[in-house]
């Protein structure tokens, strides 16, 4: 196995089965009522260079919540789905290179992101107040999404400009 498919398989693969292989959602289906809540991560909306096996397990997870909202609705059972940005977390310094060592630096964006906690506690909000589907991030990356949903040439231009002055 490679570093890509391993890295898709623990964020994507895995959650999907988890939740028919249990009786999480069967049982919710029974009583007509639940909540799920799922942290992805503003990258399951938008893809910039150098993460794609993170931001394809990100985009997998966030399309099968989005099917999943629509096919529970009709047992009172909400789909919740938090996008944050970047969150002060040892992500970077975990994430594997190609060899599958691991990467051992904290990026800039990661040290300058929200704290976890603030994280959370936006997270409970959000969830207590049956909000759907959120992005806790910058205005930027809010922008970014835009521009990839209504503007792709610029977006694409944007990534591949991005791409080449990080490489």
């Amino acid at each position: 196995s490679n570093v890509i498919s391993t890295r898709i398989d623990r964020n994507a693969l895995s959650v999907i089965p988890s939740l028919f292989n249990t009786a999480l959602l069967p049982k919710m289906i029974q009583r007509r009522e639940g909540q799920i809540i799922y942290i992805s991560s503003v990258q399951g909306k938008l893809a910039i260079p150098y993460r794609s096996a993170y931001t394809a397990s990100k985009h997998a997870c966030q399309a099968f919540f989005d099917s999943l909202r629509a096919e529970v609705a009709q047992h009172n059972i909400k789909i919740f789905v938090s996008s944050p940005g970047y969150v002060r977390t040892n992500l970077s310094i975990n994430a594997l290179t190609t060899d599958g060592s691991k990467h051992g630096v904290m990026d800039k964006e990661t040290d300058k992101g929200i704290s976890p906690e603030n994280f959370a506690s936006s997270m409970v909000e959000d969830g207590v107040n049956e909000e759907r589907d959120v992005m806790l991030c910058s205005t930027i990356a809010k922008v970014a999404v835009f521009l990839r949903h209504n503007i792709p040439s610029a977006y694409f231009w944007i990534m591949r400009n991005r791409a080449k002055n990080t490489s």
